[in-house]
């Protein structure tokens, strides 16, 4: 059984390799301690390279993942870590970690990478054979991080090969984690792969992402104040195509029905505008899909009315929530519905529903909202502009620690 590699550390050789041999590689090269000073070497090299190239600067995506890993925050990041550490307590790596980053957000997979490997872990890396652009650039920058990398960097390979369980089979028998960023789907068929007994396995499911909005506040907004709002939720709507589960899918205004609809007004156009100016087009295929959806909407559901701002965004009101949103199509399609307050979330959320972007509700309102949900959803509460931010925290997880074991150390 081979897979192609694509990138990889030295001295393990790209193009087509022996899955076995390369996991001898990968299980036998020295380990590094967490958050050691070569990892957070490689890592703010690579933070460098994504926001140095002048082709990596034109996504956005790439910037946000630079900025990320860049060495400050790292830094800071390691301080906090060893600051907080009991002191009968040791963080070493897992061993080699097995990535199944998702086909349709292109940079997760160096995201989950990077978690990894400043955890000083190992890495496989399953790459889909469904490449973009931007995966390219990717493999390209990280590759050659990888080859000016010095000693002490626990070894990666990123991999592609066609669905076949056998290798899945293969890789997930000596990995010591198991990280599975597909949807519901790819999980269950992932998970037909036994892990040995010792492994650990972190997943991430479909997710739907939501954005609530202080009427008053944005009808109180000033043009500059509008257009900033307007800019930050074009970027949450249209940066991954509505394709990420954090990304919005329904709007939900806060206030009185006067309110709203004049909040509304207001915002929507101007958002259509930025879109414009950035050049955000769905292809044909989209705008299909998405014409298919509001139709089914419109016949099933309980759509009161729509809107088209331009081809980028079209806006289904709807007079009640739960929506079904499962076969949702993205392409720039929204929701939305109109509540006093935000106690309408309690009767809706669900675990399916991961991020809440908002503008305009206070802080407490929003911590009370958390504390009443007690676990039933909700894993991010970001201001708008961020939906897509990349952060330490993640679907309830604390990336920071999950890629990394806890021995318990009493000494006399």
């Amino acid at each position: 059984m081979k897979v192609q590699v694509v990138a990889s550390s030295p001295p393990i050789s790209r193009g087509d390799v022996e899955v076995g041999a390369l996991l001898d590689a990968l299980t036998a090269a020295p380990r590094d301690e967490p958050y050691g000073d070569a990892a957070l070497a490689l890592c703010g090299a690579v933070a460098r390279k994504l926001l140095d190239d002048p082709r990596a600067r034109r996504h956005p995506a790439l910037t946000a993942l630079g900025f990320f890993a860049r060495p400050s925050e790292l830094a800071c990041l390691r301080h906090e870590l060893a600051a907080t550490a009991p002191p009968d307590m040791v963080r070493v790596p897992h061993g080699l970690v097995f990535h199944v980053p998702p086909a349709t957000v292109d940079t997760v997979f160096v995201f989950s990478w990077l978690w990894a490997t400043l955890a000083g872990n190992a890495s496989i890396i399953r790459l889909s054979s469904r490449t973009s652009p931007v995966v390219t650039l990717l493999c390209e920058l990280v590759a050659d991080a990888l080859a000016a990398s010095g000693p002490g960097v626990a070894p990666s390979a990123f991999v592609r090969y066609q669905h076949d369980a056998a290798i899945t089979a293969a890789i997930s028998a000596r990995c010591a984690l198991r990280v599975i960023w597909g949807g519901d789907a790819t999980i269950a068929t992932i998970r037909a792969a036994p892990l040995p007994p010792t492994a650990r396995e972190l997943t991430f499911a479909d997710r739907r992402g939501m954005v609530a909005l202080g009427a008053a506040a944005v009808v109180a907004l000033d043009d500059a104040g509008l257009r900033a709002l307007a800019e930050a939720m074009a970027t949450d709507l249209f940066e991954l195509d509505q394709r990420a589960c954090s990304s919005p899918r329904v709007a939900l205004w806060l206030g009185d029905a006067a309110a709203c609809a004049a909040a509304r007004e207001r915002l929507w156009p101007e958002v259509a505008t930025v879109a414009d100016a950035r050049g955000v087009r769905p292809p044909p295929a989209a705008r299909l899909a998405r014409e298919a959806f509001v139709h089914r909407a419109i016949l099933d559901g309980p759509v009161v009315g729509r809107a088209d701002y331009g081809a980028a965004l079209t806006v289904l009101a709807v007079d009640r929530l739960p929506v079904a949103l499962d076969d949702h199509p993205g392409g720039g399609l929204l929701l939305e519905a109109a509540a006093p307050s935000l106690d309408v979330l309690e009767r809706w959320v669900s675990r399916k529903d991961q991020t809440l972007a908002h503008f305009g509700i206070p802080r407490v309102e929003l911590a009370g909202l958390v504390a009443r949900l007690a676990g039933r959803g909700l894993d991010r509460v970001v201001p708008v502009g961020r939906a897509l931010a990349y952060g330490r925290f993640w679907d309830g997880d604390d990336l920071a620690t999950a890629f990394v074991r806890c021995v318990h150390l009493v000494g006399p």
